[in-house]
C-alpha cells in the first residue's frame, strides 16, 4: 500500500475490435485479467502518471505496401459521468508489413515514445477526480477505453475500446471466535481448537494468531501484540470445489470463509492463554498484491474447570426442559436431531460465547413472557 492511493474494481467484459478494411489496423486486450485493484496513477486521472504494471495492450499493424504516420488518440469516458478525458500522442511512422504494441506502461508515463500528449481532463472528469482524491477510490461505474488510430494523411482511422466495472469489492469482517481486542478483556472461548469465521466478497486470506505474553505492557497496542509472538499464520484461497488442496501459490483451498484451528501438527493454543488473531485479504492489483487487513480480535481460551460447574450445567438444562417441553427431549430421543449428543453447558449468542449469568438472565425473561420464545431448531 505504502500511501498509495487505490481504486477497487472488477474487469467484467472486453470488447476488441478490428476496424474491418482499414489501411491501419488497431487491437486491444487485457493483460491482467484477474485485476481487482487499479492505482490512480494508472488511470491518471490525477495527473500523476507513472509506470505501472502492464494491464492492457494495443497491437498496431500496417498491412498496405507503404510506410504510414499516424497518431494514436485516447479517450476516457463512463456510463454515469460521460466524457472524462483524452489526449493523443505525437505522429510516429509504422513500415510496410510491420506491427508494433503500445501499453498503458507507454500511454500514462513520462519520457515514453506514445506518451499521451495534450492529455485534458474535462469538467466532469475534474469532478471525478476530485472525489477519487478525496475518497481513495473511484465510485462504482462503468468506465470505458476509447483508442483511435488516426492516418496523417487523411486516410479512413481505425478504432477498439475496452469497458471496465468497478465494484469496490473491500469487504472483510470478522465474526468469532473473541471479540474486538481494543473492546475490553478478551472473551473466553471454550475450545483449544476454535473455529476462525469470518464475512468477505475477497477470495483470497492470510490467518495470524499470535500470543499475548504476560509480560506485555497495558499499553501495548492491538497491532503490537498480533506482531510478537506468531502461533500460526496461513494462507488460504476461497474455492468450494477445492476445499483442502493446495494452489500453486502454497494457499489452501477452503470451502467457506471459516477454518477450525487444527487439532495437530500446529503449536496448541493453550488453556488460560490470551490470543490476537487477524484476517488480511489479498487482491490482485497492477503491482504487487495489495493487502487489506481485518480489525484484530482477541480471545482467551477457557482454563481447567470453565465457568459453568455441573450444578449450574443441570440447573440451566431444567429451565431449557421448562421452556421447551416435549422439543427438548425430541432433539435427543433415538431419531432426533442431537441424538447421541450430550449438552455441553456452554452457550452461544449471535456468534459470541455468553457467561452463565447472560444465560440465565435470558432465560428468566423468556419465563416471565418478557421475551417471547418464536421457535427453536438445530442448526
Amino acid at each position: 500500500m505504502h500511501g498509495r492511493k487505490t481504486i477497487i474494481f472488477l474487469l467484467v467484459w472486453l470488447f476488441p475490435a478490428l476496424a474491418a478494411q482499414a489501411q491501419m489496423q488497431i487491437q486491444a486486450q487485457v493483460i491482467q485479467r484477474d485485476l481487482r485493484v487499479f492505482f490512480l496513477s494508472d488511470l491518471n486521472l490525477t495527473g500523476r502518471g507513472t509506470t505501472a504494471n502492464e494491464i492492457f495492450a494495443l497491437t498496431i499493424t500496417n498491412p498496405t505496401g507503404t510506410a504510414r504516420t499516424s497518431q494514436l488518440w485516447v479517450g476516457i469516458s463512463s456510463r454515469n459521468f460521460g466524457e472524462l478525458a483524452s489526449g493523443i500522442t505525437n505522429p510516429f511512422t509504422l513500415s510496410p508489413g510491420a506491427f508494433l504494441r503500445i501499453t498503458n506502461r507507454n500511454l500514462f508515463s513520462q519520457a515514453q515514445q506514445f506518451t499521451l500528449q495534450d492529455y485534458q481532463i474535462l469538467d466532469t472528469g475534474i469532478e471525478l477526480r476530485d472525489r477519487v482524491l478525496r475518497l481513495g477510490k473511484l465510485p462504482s461505474d462503468i468506465y470505458i477505453f476509447t483508442f483511435e488510430l488516426r492516418p496523417s494523411d487523411g486516410g479512413s482511422s481505425s478504432s477498439t475500446f475496452i469497458e471496465i466495472d468497478v465494484s469496490n469489492p473491500t469487504s472483510l469482517d470478522l465474526i468469532g471466535p473473541g471479540a474486538p481486542a481494543d473492546r475490553g478483556d478478551a472473551v473466553i472461548v471454550p475450545s483449544s481448537q476454535p473455529i476462525f469465521r469470518w464475512t468477505s466478497n475477497i477470495n483470497q486470506f492470510r490467518l495470524c494468531i499470535a500470543e499475548k505474553l504476560p509480560d506485555v505492557h497495558d499499553s501495548a497496542s492491538p497491532a503490537e501484540i498480533i506482531q510478537d509472538r506468531i502461533r500460526f499464520e496461513k494462507t488460504f484461497t476461497l474455492d468450494p470445489t477445492r476445499s483442502g488442496g493446495l494452489a500453486e501459490d502454497g494457499s489452501e483451498y477452503i470451502s467457506t470463509t471459516a477454518y477450525p484451528y487444527p487439532a495437530a501438527g500446529v503449536w496448541p493454543l493453550e488453556a488460560g492463554k490470551v490470543y490476537f488473531w487477524q484476517i488480511t485479504g489479498i487482491v490482485p492489483s497492477s503491482g504487487a498484491p495489495l493487502e487489506l487487513p481485518s480489525e484484530i480480535w482477541s480471545f482467551e481460551v477457557q482454563g481447567a474447570g470453565g465457568p459453568l460447574g455441573s450444578l449450574t450445567h443441570e440447573a440451566l438444562l431444567a429451565q431449557l426442559r421448562a421452556l421447551l417441553g416435549a422439543d427438548f427431549e425430541a432433539f435427543f430421543k433415538s431419531g432426533g436431531e442431537l441424538a447421541g449428543y450430550l449438552p455441553s453447558g456452554l452457550f452461544l449468542l449471535n456468534g459470541r460465547w455468553i457467561s452463565q449469568e447472560q444465560i440465565r438472565a435470558i432465560l428468566a425473561k423468556i419465563a416471565s413472557g418478557e421475551y417471547t420464545l418464536i421457535e427453536s431448531r438445530v442448526e
